[in-house]
């Protein structure tokens, strides 16, 4: 997770990109799977995922 600076619409901003995407990939489990995430926040701030 990091924070990245991207220009739309003429109009500069600071997004949260996770693997350098902007909306992040989606996870996709079955019921009973098990499913391990580390997650690194290169953002300056606190992140919350869900």
């Amino acid at each position: 997770i990091r924070s990245e600076k991207v220009r739309r619409l003429c109009k500069e901003q600071e997004i949260v990109t996770v693997n350098g995407q902007f909306p992040g990939p989606s996870i996709y489990v079955h019921e009973g799977d098990r499913l391990v995430v580390h997650v690194v926040n290169n953002a300056s701030y606190n992140i919350t995922l869900h």
